[in-house]
């Protein structure tokens, strides 16, 4: 049976709802329309192209040229630059370690021929070694050099020597011997002699010069690299060790002579309250405070880790000037053994032997690597300290 319904439904009206898309399409558009006309008085124009500057995004610090060029201005502030000494204090020791005691003979540069080396050879009885003067401080080498600086200046030698230079390592070698090599650094007449682009000058006086010759500037990067890039030749020529002497800084302050009661004259050091008119003038500006124990540690760090990898079994050593640099940095010259001994296998002093005992208590409580006995060396005139595992010997006429 059919089931009779009691209400009637409405008709539904079918809904258009592709009018939902173009109405949205229609407010997009308007706005589009709103936003690029509202926003022309906010248009910038440059050379770059056009750039939309609305006023709550405007930063006030920042303001455009002429040229379309933004320019901003920064918020002073006091900024006051401290520039602080170089602290050498942390450099770690690290030289010193595996040494054997060198006992040599020192042989002048004039005397570096082949019957002279052969003669030194000969007296070698409890010695092991040869030490020789490769560089003095005239500044002409024993060899040939390709250093930078020698090239630049022609710095070359023309003798017999120089050219047999490498035999002579070579047969000196072939007997067993271990060979030093000496050069000088910061004196050098020869070069300042081609320039003194190189040298210390002082207000009053301009290039400096003393009792031992002209100075150079320890400061200067080019006076180092001649010593790095002699010390290498000279390696690699055979010798096994390589002295730096004349790493100093010279004194201004002389002293002056008085004469006693008994008709005799002293030296006396200036009164520290003394000022002295007379200063020296560096090649090279820096901002820190100079000083001579800034510019010797200075030279002196710059050059051992330059020759850091200088071969196996290669030492190398220098010379210190001053018995007061074995227990403290001495002023007058910048020197401190030890901080040289950080860095250097060996240091080496001219001393005699009644004042070599002093010295190695002076150092030893300063050494951290190695034994005093390897490690300071006494250069003695005439005298051979057989108690000691290291020394050179300088041959003097008597008088």
């Amino acid at each position: 049976m059919a089931r009779v319904q009691e209400f009637y439904k409405g008709r539904r009206k079918r809904r258009n709802y592709a009018i939902v898309p173009f109405v949205v399409c229609l407010l997009l558009l308007a706005m589009l329309l709103v936003l690029f006309y509202g926003l022309q008085k906010y248009a910038v124009i440059t050379k770059e192209g056009v750039d939309i500057q609305l006023p709550f995004l405007i930063d006030e610090n920042v303001s455009v040229d002429n040229n379309g060029h933004e320019v901003r201005t920064l918020e002073q502030t006091d900024v006051e630059i401290v520039f602080r000494d170089a602290d050498y204090s942390s450099v770690e020791a690290t030289a010193g370690k595996n040494l054997n005691g060198v006992r040599a003979i020192y042989i002048p540069h004039e005397n570096i021929t082949d019957e002279k080396l052969q003669e030194y050879a000969k007296r070698i009885v409890s010695g092991n070694a040869l030490m020789l003067e490769m560089k003095p401080r005239s500044g002409i080498p024993m060899w040939n050099t390709n250093a930078d600086m020698a090239l630049k200046y022609s710095i070359q030698p023309t003798t017999e020597q120089a050219a047999r230079m490498k035999e002579y390592v070579n047969m000196l070698k072939g007997q067993g011997l271990y060979l030093v090599a000496q050069i000088s650094c910061c004196i050098d007449e020869t070069l300042y002699q081609r320039t003194t682009a190189y040298c210390l000058q002082t207000n009053l006086r301009g290039v400096f010069r003393d009792d031992v010759g002209y100075w150079l500037d320890p400061y200067n990067q080019e006076v180092r690299n001649y010593a790095v890039q002699q010390a290498k030749e000279l390696f690699e020529m055979g010798f096994d060790e390589v002295v730096l002497a004349d790493i100093a800084h010279p004194s201004l302050e002389k002293p002056e002579q008085v004469q006693t009661k008994k008709g005799k004259t002293k030296q006396v050091k200036p009164k520290e309250n003394e000022t002295n008119p007379e200063q020296f003038v560096y090649t090279t500006e820096m901002s820190t405070t100079r000083s001579a124990s800034n510019a010797v540690c200075g030279f002196v760090l710059n050059v051992s880790q330059q020759l850091t990898n200088r071969g196996e079994g290669k030492v190398l050593s220098a010379y210190v000037d001053s018995r007061t640099a074995l227990a403290k940095t001495d002023p007058s010259n910048g020197q401190d053994a030890e901080f040289f001994l950080r860095v250097f296998d060996r240091v080496y002093l001219k001393t005699d032997k009644y004042a070599y005992p002093y010295n190695l208590e002076d150092v030893k409580p300063r050494i951290r690597i190695g034994k005093a006995n390897d490690r300071l060396v006494p250069v003695v005139e005439n005298y051979i300290p057989s108690d000691n595992t290291s020394w050179i010997l300088i041959d003097v006429e008597e008088k």
